[in-house]
């Protein structure tokens, strides 16, 4: 029964990869909030793999078959948010000169910026159909037969997908917060402005994809299903994505 923990850890592992806007936020909020922020904005991202996981491994197929019924609306909402979310980070003063020597700001408040980081991540994530569509594919090519039919057994491997989501994010943040200290404030106020292009280009490219203008998610999926396949022996359902 443990095995299917740690299943879940793996693909949580590999379906939680820091890559993409979520990643840059949480890069984003570690260096000009500091590592809990950081961390709490993980959090947010790993809890939405969480809700994913759950509706693929109990079979909720009237949410799945609505999700990729309206993949386009998925695209648009979570590509506009994205892009409201970036310029509004890009536009905003960042805090940055009140830096202290652990990489922390000293005058935030910790539990407004804290919900805040940890909100924005949670919805912009449950809202980026490059989550929803790679666990409904992963869960669809896994199948009852490989995690067995007993509720825990699916509890076990929901959990696992939790742990391995969360655990990138706290190597993420922790090895970022090692950097924070030998950062100057001119570094963390261009890093930040980076960060917040990339989360705008990312929320452009999301909403020309559900237009099919082009494929920029499929080179991510295709890696998903070469190290599901190896390491899981699960046949990658790309059919999701098209």
């Amino acid at each position: 029964m443990l095995i299917n923990l740690f299943k879940g850890i793996l693909i949580g592992l590999i379906t939680g990869m820091p890559l993409g806007p979520i990643g840059a936020m949480c890069l984003r909020n570690t260096i000009t909030f500091g590592r809990k922020c950081g961390l709490v904005s993980g959090l947010g991202s790993a809890l939405t793999d969480t809700i994913y996981a759950t509706i693929a491994a109990l079979g909720f197929i009237l949410i799945e078959k609505f999700i990729l019924i309206h993949k386009l609306y998925f695209h648009i909402i979570g590509g506009i948010i994205l892009i409201c979310f970036g310029v509004y980070s890009f536009i905003k003063k960042s805090p940055s000169k009140d830096i202290d020597k652990t990489g922390n700001i000293k005058s935030y408040s910790p539990n407004g910026s804290m919900f805040k980081a940890f909100i924005s991540t949670f919805f912009i994530a449950l809202a980026n159909p490059a989550t929803i569509f790679s666990f409904i594919a992963v869960f669809t090519g896994l199948r009852l037969a490989h995690i067995g039919q007993e509720p825990d057994h699916k509890l076990l491997l929901i959990i696992g997908v939790f742990i391995g989501s969360m655990l990138w994010w706290i190597l993420l943040v922790f090895t970022m917060g090692k950097f924070n200290n030998k950062l100057n404030v001119k570094n963390v106020k261009f890093i930040d402005k980076i960060l917040s292009s990339i989360i705008i280009f990312s929320g452009v490219v999301i909403i020309l994809a559900g237009f099919k203008y082009f494929g920029p998610m499929k080179p991510h999926f295709i890696l998903h299903s070469k190290i599901f396949k190896i390491f899981l022996n699960i046949k990658y359902n790309m059919s999701i994505h098209h």
